[in-house]
């Protein structure tokens, strides 16, 4: 038996969850209010609450026996799911409730909009203009729904009933709709440039996170009209402002909004009576007052699910998401979105001052040479044209790979990229032979001596490091620090030194201490690898740019 709280209840959702649980052994309690950790019950097992409530890591971590978060919506960005999956919490959702209640409101806020039904409501069946309440015909219009599920299938075919034109658009094609709903898939720009009306029926993801940006917002027909009943954040809300009010978007029905929480006077006077004003909620709010205001907008406080059929459906599936949960079942559970593995991209530092003397540099501190600088601008413009966006950069203490880094990332055209110094990836100190010139080390140890110096795994320099004692400190760092951010979907770049980087492509590509005396790092190459989730090389590309070597 388990302990539930539903938080957000109302009185239809208290009655309509007490028949949906009446037979079975769980105990369960309703709180009218959101979670909030005042109100936390810590032994609760499942909780379920409905998109006002913000399930973040905090509440999460308040309850040490919760086993299930169960959404009385089809949305779940109101929860932290990466906190929910490090305490083995498990999050269902409901996924399928209002098709056709969430597409009805959306034609039903459309048409309100297309005939200027406020104005119409509020005119003086005496005094009023006809010119001032015309209206617009949906027949023969371009319908464009971004989002082809559930939800955006129903818009489909309610604007077929009005003869509309339909495209959508899907990064999830299923082909065999389009002679089922009567429309054509599209790439989102080509929809958004032809549709008379752009309606929006996504989930929101961290990948759809404002999907409708200022440039996409751009592209629509000067008199079109967005609607979204879908999530306030895939809309750049302060772009979608200031077009409409500049008459470069015709008009929008909203049902959600960024802030949308600053609609209901209890949070605004919350917020009032805060003794700070975060300056994100206090945009949106100023937002969603100049959206109010204008007449080609209607705006309502999300309330496109509501209706007592839809509201039975999620209660109805909720109440079967918990009891199927205790069976062992979890067909509706949601996960965070795996973003894939971030590229590696590993380049050599250019020629620096020593490198055109034939000098062995080490520790030692030199600039790159004239040559070494133009070098990197061109590595910066092969890896543009790669595009290849780098998140995060590492390069050694030793300044030539800080001005390779930097001249690489400059002609890329890639700024404000987070660098780090990191000392793992030094060069390898080579001790006695420092600042010594290679070609007469060569002829006085001989040229086997000389290779193994070079190249060898355990070779010992007098006074300075082994490839192996290279490869000691290179490793850590790149399991510990490089790879988690791999996992985690970033691009990393590294600039470093050749014994570095040999040592760093031992360990990607598995090399045994024999043969990595035969491995080069050239100049003038990048290295990108596709890395396993273990951690090593699942494929690379090399890109080499065409300099004349220098004195290596």
């Amino acid at each position: 038996m388990a302990l539930i709280l539903f938080y957000d209840a109302s009185d239809l959702d208290k009655s309509q969850l007490d028949l949906a649980l009446s037979g079975t052994d769980h105990h369960w309690e309703f709180v009218t209010d959101k979670i909030e950790e005042s109100n936390i019950n810590h032994d609760a097992e499942v909780i379920s609450v409905f998109i006002s409530s913000n399930v973040n890591r905090e509440v999460i971590e308040a309850m040490p026996k919760l086993k299930l978060i169960a959404c009385r919506s089809t949305g779940f960005n109101n929860v932290d799911l990466a906190a929910a999956e490090e305490h083995s919490v498990t999050v269902v959702n409901v996924p399928t409730y209002g098709e056709n209640t969430v597409a009805e409101y959306a034609f039903t806020m459309l048409l309100a909009l297309m005939r200027k039904l406020p104005d119409v409501l509020k005119a003086d069946s005496g005094q009023f203009s006809a010119n001032n309440l015309m209206g617009r015909d949906l027949q023969g219009k371009v319908f464009g729904v971004v989002g082809t599920g559930h939800i955006g299938q129903k818009a489909l075919k309610i604007a077929n009933g009005f003869s509309m034109q339909c495209l959508g658009y899907d990064s999830f094609q299923k082909p065999e709709l389009q002679d089922e709903y009567h429309f054509k898939y599209v790439e989102l720009d080509d929809l958004l440039a032809q549709a008379d009306i752009v309606s929006i029926h996504l989930p929101y993801l961290p990948s759809t996170h404002h999907i409708m940006n200022r440039e996409r917002l751009e592209k629509m027909k000067p008199d079109a009209i967005l609607i979204n009943t879908a999530r306030g954040e895939l809309v750049d809300t302060e772009a979608l402002t200031e077009l409409l009010d500049q008459g470069r978007i015709g008009g929008a029905c909203i049902d959600v909004i960024e802030g949308e929480s600053m609609m209901i006077y209890h949070e605004e006077m919350v917020l009032l009576r805060s003794d700070t004003l975060p300056e994100e909620t206090l945009r949106h709010s100023v937002q969603i007052s100049a959206l109010e205001k204008m007449p080609n907008v209607i705006i309502s406080p999300h309330n496109a699910f509501n209706t007592v059929e839809a509201i039975k459906r999620i209660n109805d599936m909720t109440a079967k998401n918990i009891i199927d949960y205790w069976f062992g079942s979890t067909p509706n559970k949601v996960a965070p979105e795996k973003k894939p593995v971030g590229k590696l991209v590993v380049v050599r530092h250019t020629e620096s001052m020593s490198n055109a003397l034939g000098k062995w540099t080490g520790l030692t501190d030199v600039h790159l040479s004239e040559n070494g600088f133009k070098e990197a601008a061109m590595l910066g413009q092969a890896f543009k044209k790669l595009d290849i966006p780098i998140d995060k950069a590492y390069c050694s203490e030793q300044i030539r790979t800080r001005e390779t880094l930097e001249g690489m990332l400059d002609a890329a055209q890639q700024f404000g990229v987070d660098i780090e110094i990191q000392a793992a990836m030094n060069e390898r100190d080579y001790g006695e032979y420092t600042g010594k010139n290679k070609w007469e080390i060569k002829d006085s140890v001989g040229e086997e001596a000389f290779n193994n110096i070079r190249r060898g795994w355990d070779v010992a320099i007098p006074g300075g490091e082994t490839l192996k004692m290279v490869y000691a400190r290179v490793t850590p760092f790149y399991t510990k620090t490089v790879l988690p951010l791999l996992l985690a979907g970033n691009n990393v770049l590294i600039v470093a030194s050749g014994n570095s980087l040999r040592a760093l492509k031992k360990y990607l590509e598995s090399i045994s201490d024999e043969d990595i005396s035969n491995v080069e790092m050239p100049f003038g190459q990048i290295i990108v690898y596709s890395i396993t989730s273990d951690g090593l090389k699942a494929s690379s590309e090399e890109t080499q740019i065409d300099i004349t070597p220098p004195n290596a």
